[in-house]
């Protein structure tokens, strides 16, 4: 029906760059609902829109066809930032446009939230886990997300806090400073 060239040569995300590493992509052979192309990959995370899409592939996302056609964004929400903070709350418009039209999103349990940093979208890495935490709690601003920040207990997070689990941690890392920010979610 496809190429399977098709999956030798996919667009890249700047604010995900471990998108096909996630399991938000499913390789199978169909017909893109934005671009009416066969395709031998689709999008199986989050799209928020009226109508209920069920084949987007990933070239419709990163050059925003899909969000166009179906009005829709992939992350609606951006950031919320901890007490205490070094940063500001001002995000760059147009990169924050790009996260929610033009990157895919990532599983949560309730909503996605993406994280921010100089001013910027930050770039989301992956699933956290309390072993993880150690590493970046000498940066300032995730240490301020760790300890109550976010509203989470933080011996709670520092106990609990598992990949995928029901108290699931998401990396994001600031592409101008490389500062660390986590967004948790229950289920």
């Amino acid at each position: 029906m496809c190429e399977k060239s098709d999956l030798k040569r996919l667009p890249a995300f700047r604010f995900h760059p471990n998108a096909y590493d996630l399991d938000i992509f499913e390789v199978l052979d169909g017909v893109c609902q934005a671009c009416n192309k066969p395709r031998a990959m689709r999008y199986i995370a989050s799209f928020y829109a009226a109508e209920d899409v069920e084949y987007i592939c990933t070239w419709c996302i990163a050059d925003g066809t899909a969000a166009r056609v179906f009005d829709g964004e992939f992350c609606a929400a951006i950031d919320s930032i901890p007490e205490n903070s070094t940063f500001s709350f001002e995000v760059y418009e147009a990169e924050a446009l790009e996260v929610a039209t033009r990157t895919p999103s990532y599983f949560s349990w309730q909503q996605e939230e993406w994280r921010s940093h100089c001013g910027r979208p930050c770039a989301f890495l992956g699933d956290i886990g309390a072993n993880d935490l150690p590493q970046y709690l000498t940066e300032p601003d995730f240490s301020a997300d760790v300890n109550g920040g976010l509203g989470w207990n933080p011996e709670l997070l520092q106990k609990c806090l598992g990949k995928g689990g029901d108290l699931a941690g998401y990396l994001f890392r600031c592409l101008t400073c490389g500062a660390h920010r986590l967004h948790v979610d229950a289920s």
